[in-house]
Formats: structure tokens, sequence, C-alpha cells
């Protein structure tokens, strides 16, 4: 009876696990390329995520079924799909992105139009079809001898190691596309960019001027962008670089022989992408009178208050506290009255103790908390700010003093003088 107990509560203990993996689609040119994107694949299912793998032309699949998202994560390795098997168009994925679901998509020099399009609506901007990104000084030398002026060897990886790790001393291969983004985007990063000699040519056509495109000054190879809802697309332009081949390579930039950081690289930012890094979950939002622990239904103008809240870093499956200098918080009616910034106790608490202003109405706190790599912060509470009750007003004030003062003076001139008049004659 016991071990029957005890093999219910493991088998219970494994469907909750299965339920709480998350589901990634992997639509790649050719079902029978999984071979060559294994240890990239095999990174991803490493990392506890169920993957799914599938020719973008397969007619079984099914990314929303009834209203119904099947899967957690996109992941499209088909850089040629001009669309795609079991119903799965732009709108459904764009869908996909609004429902606060993520997308990796790498794309080549043979883009089609629609995966220009689709890259487009993330604000990532592809160069034209057929053109390549070329370097004559940071270019990568193989195994074999053979040198590859398209094959850059590219170090300008973006600090933040919640996306790609490192900092490493080996280059990143990429063989690709380059894509430009707005200067006015707030929403998209530049993950990778290439060396400032490095410019952008379709080889079919004849160089006759200095290309219009340098990759080095204003494009980018890697672009990581993260929506207003939190959800995560990143659009690479070399579809190779998580390949196998890119993952073993050994490689001569200049004179120094090297290994490649591509697998770290790419399985990092497939794990920033997938929401397993970089996430911040606030909690506990909280605020009193000092010297009190129950929260009150409002404030009175002039009140010493404390607000505190919980600030915790998710990486997989644990977390971690919050610590950084950087998180505001507003007091705002119409416009902030107060904005300072929130002091934390190492421990994910963060607090601010600051007087109510002396103007009543509805205020509320407000903390838009955004940083490049982490997801954003929005929390608004809505809390009202009286003036004082007419008992609530001090009796006598010291500032008043010298008006109290000529009041009782005058009063004993009168009654002074009243009684010299009335009783003497």
């Amino acid at each position: 009876m016991a071990r029957l107990v005890y093999l219910g509560l493991a088998l219970l203990v494994a469907l909750q696990s299965a339920c709480a993996s998350k589901s990634v689609l992997v639509l790649l040119q050719n079902a029978n390329e999984a071979s060559k994107y294994s240890q990239f694949i095999d990174g991803i299912a490493a990392a506890e995520f169920v993957v799914d793998v599938r020719g973008y032309k397969d007619s079984s699949i099914k990314l929303r079924e009834y209203g119904t998202w099947h899967y957690d994560d996109l992941v499209l390795l088909a850089p040629k799909a001009e669309g795609f098997g079991g119903g799965i168009d732009q709108q459904t994925i764009l869908d996909f992105v609004d429902s606060g679901h993520n997308v990796l998509m790498a794309v080549s020099s043979d883009v089609s139009e629609a995966m220009r399009s689709l890259a487009s609506e993330f604000g990532v901007d592809l160069d034209d079809k057929g053109t390549k990104v070329y370097d004559h000084f940071n270019y990568a030398t193989t195994a074999d001898g053979k040198s590859d002026h398209t094959l850059v060897a590219a170090k300008d990886l973006v600090k933040i190691p919640v996306m790609v790790g490192g900092p490493y001393k080996e280059p990143v291969l990429f063989r690709g596309l380059a894509a430009t983004i707005s200067a006015s985007s707030e929403l998209a990063t530049v993950v990778l960019s290439a060396p400032a000699s490095a410019y952008s040519h379709d080889p079919r056509k004849p160089l006759l001027e200095p290309p219009s495109l340098l990759v080095g000054g204003g494009a980018s190879l890697i672009t990581a962008v993260q929506a207003r809802n939190n959800a995560r697309m990143v659009v690479a332009g070399g579809v190779e670089m998580f390949s196998n081949d890119f993952f073993d390579a050994q490689v001569t930039v200049g004179r120094t022989k090297t290994s490649t950081a591509n697998r770290a690289v790419c399985l990092s930012l497939a794990r920033w992408a997938f929401q397993e890094s970089g996430v911040l979950v606030a909690s506990g939002l909280r605020h009193h009178l000092l010297g009190q622990a129950e929260q009150p239904w409002g404030y009175r103008v002039n009140d010493e208050v404390e607000f505190l809240v919980d600030v915790v870093e998710r990486e997989g499956n644990s977390t971690r506290p919050y610590k950084s200098d950087d998180i505001q918080l507003e007091f705002t009616m119409l416009s902030p009255y107060i904005r300072l910034p929130l002091q934390h106790d190492n421990q994910g608490t963060f607090s601010l103790r600051f007087k109510v202003p002396d103007v009543y109405g509805v205020f509320k706190y407000d903390i838009d908390y955004s940083r490049r790599g982490y997801s954003y912060i929005k929390l608004t509470h809505q809390v009202p700010v009286r003036p004082f009750k007419h008992n609530e007003y001090e009796r006598f004030l010291t500032c008043a003093y010298p008006y109290y003062a000529s009041a009782l003076s005058m009063m004993a001139g009168f009654f002074g003088l009243g009684f010299f008049y009335l009783y003497h004659k």
C-alpha cells in the first residue's frame, strides 16, 4: 500500500513538472536540418524546455487552437520561408507576441519577403536581399586554410550579462545580413554589432562608390526587442551562427587561432528571449505611517509615510533579491510632486520615507522601471490625501506670538485708559 502511495506521489510530481515545463516550437527550413542545429536545440532542451522541431511547411503544426496557444515560445530558423503550414501566418505570429509569448528568428542573405516583413513588424529593418556583411580586416580563416571576408569575427557584444552572458575573449562568428533600427526606438537593443571596418554589399552588383550602409557605424547583426507587454523578440541576421559548424569552429583571426563564443552567446540569448533570465517580479506593495504597521485608507497633508515593495530577479526556476539603485518612486497627482530613488536592503525590499505634500487630492504611487535586458516594472496604487480637520489645527502657533502680544497689549491699553477717564477727574 505504501509503495502505491509513493508511486502515486511520484507520478503527480512528474505530471506537475511536465505541466510546468515550457514548450518551444522550432521551425526549420527543412525538418532534415535538425542535425545541423542539434547542439542549439539540445541546449534549449537542457534548460528544461519541451522542444518540438518541425519543417516550416508541416501542415500539422497548430500554434493556436480554439483560442489556446499550444507553445510558449517560437524559434524560426527558416530564412527563405514565404509562408508556414498549419494555418500559421504573420498575423498569427503577431497575435502570439501580443499575448505575451516570445519569438527568436534568424535570417540570411536569401531572406524571403515574409520574414523581412515579420522582422519589420518587430521594428528591425533588414538590408536588401542578396547583401552580405564584409570585413577585410576582422575576417576569420577556417581550419582548412580558407579565408572568407564574409565570415566576420565580431566582438562588439552588448555588455548586459543577463542577455548574452560573458564577458568573452573569443569572437562571435557571423555570416549574413545586416539590419538597422530606429535611433528613437526605446524597445530595441543592438546585441551584436560588427567592427567599424565592416560594410554591407551585394556581391552581384559592382561597388562603384563607398557602401551606404556601414555596419560598424549604425547597423545591427543581432537585435533584441522587448515589447511593452514584456514579450521578447530576437532577430539575428545570420542563421549559420546557430549551427554546429559555428559552435565547434576553430578559426584564425589575424594571427590568433581561437575558438568561438557562438554556443554560449546563442544559448544565453535564447534563455533571455524565452524569459528564463532578466525577469523582474515586483510584489508586496505596501505603505503606512511612520511608527505604524497598518496600511491606512488615506493620508493627511504633511504626514510622514513609508513606502515598500519587494523586487526579485527570476533566473530559471530560482529567484534572488534584485539589487539596484535606479528604481524611482513618484507620488503623483496629474504631475509628480515627489520623485525619489528607492533604497534597497540587499534582501529584495525597496523602501522610501517621505513627507506627504501640503496639497490634498487623489494621489497615486507610481513605479515605471525599465532597464536594458530586464523586464519592465509598472506599478500604480491610488491613495487619497485630505486636509486638516477643524479640530486638528494647533490652537496656538509659535509664529503668531507677536500677534497675540499685540492684541493683548491693545486690550490692556483700552482698559487702562477707560479706567483712568472714568475714575479720575
